[in-house]
């Protein structure tokens, strides 16, 4: 269900609004009479797009337009107006307005119109940001093999593979673990990003139950990848869920690492993001990690016993 806000100073008009609006069971509608107050409002709570009036006492639709665009650059904005006048449309869409509707008329054929254009600019920003997440990992995993052919000590591989993922993939953060067979223990060897001692927090046991079933236990048990796309609401991480919302972590990945059949370790993925990843960015993430097995697989099998065996247990 896509999440809107309405902005208008005409109580009326945000009632019969949200009355249409939600009618089809695709758009949960949230209604303000204050443009200041949607301000606030639109920074504090996640809005898959913005309805405002134009002419309003405190902020006018193009000042609230101009104030969302510093911070939200594509968010849907539809300005829904009485006011028609040819430099108020024009002033709309060189600030970065995605529709312009003017009131009047049937209210019936008014609202199908503006549910229509809302659903139409939501529908198209998930596709952009769909490929712009693409290209992103497509970046990440052609620079990923790159290093693979580059560099020849694990230690240095792993980080620069977190490094990759976080400034080429735009991820908040990215670490890898490896399960040391001794203590059956998750140990991180690798990160980057904003950890802010989350890693620290983290106690990952194998043999434990529940402790180990969180994202990372139950990618390494499952061998398969595992995805949690509302850490908010995410059963899997609650014992971590206080320390990762602080961080901003919203949404996270756990793609197993193998040697052969055997999982070896975990590399995890945050984003600060709700419903960041979908099936084609896992399938994307997958054939990364898989590169990594492989890379290290190889090393284990060409140099026994040098350095490439080598992990080092502090990410830093």
């Amino acid at each position: 269900m896509f999440s809107v806000l309405y902005v208008d100073d005409e109580s009326m008009l945000l009632e019969v609004g949200k009355l249409f609006l939600e009618r089809s069971g695709k758009i949960h509608l949230d209604i303000l009479d204050s443009s200041v107050k949607a301000l606030e409002q639109i920074k504090a709570l996640p809005y898959d797009a913005i309805i405002s009036d134009f002419d309003m006492p405190d902020m006018d639709g193009i000042a609230l337009l101009r104030s969302v665009r510093t911070e939200f650059p594509h968010l849907p904005f539809i300005i829904f107006t009485g006011k028609g006048r040819e430099e108020i449309v024009i002033d709309a869409l060189n600030n970065g307005a995605d529709h312009y509707i003017q009131k009047g008329g049937d209210p019936r054929s008014q609202f199908a119109e503006l549910m229509h254009t809302v659903e139409r600019a939501i529908e198209r920003k998930q596709a952009f940001d769909t490929i712009m997440h693409l290209s992103r990992l497509n970046s990440v995993l052609t620079s990923t093999n790159r290093a693979i052919v580059h560099i020849h000590n694990k230690k240095e591989l792993l980080k620069e593979a977190c490094r990759i993922a976080v400034e080429d993939g735009q991820f908040l953060m990215a670490w890898i673990g490896i399960i040391n067979t001794k203590t059956q223990m998750v140990e991180p060897v690798a990160a980057c990003g904003y950890e802010d001692g989350y890693l620290t927090n983290l106690s990952i046991r194998l043999d434990i139950i529940p402790q180990g079933m969180g994202m990372t236990g139950t990618a390494i048990c499952t061998k398969k990848p595992v995805v949690c796309n509302d850490i908010a609401s995410d059963p899997m991480m609650k014992s971590h869920q206080g320390e990762a919302l602080k961080r901003g972590y919203r949404s996270g990945a756990g793609i197993p690492l193998f040697s052969g059949e055997k999982v070896i370790g975990v590399m995890r993925f945050y984003s600060g993001e709700v419903n960041f990843f979908n099936d084609e960015e896992v399938g994307l993430l997958r054939d990364l990690v898989a590169d990594i097995s492989f890379a290290l697989d190889v090393a284990d099998k060409s140099r026994p016993n040098t350095e490439m065996n080598c992990f080092c247990t502090n990410p830093g």
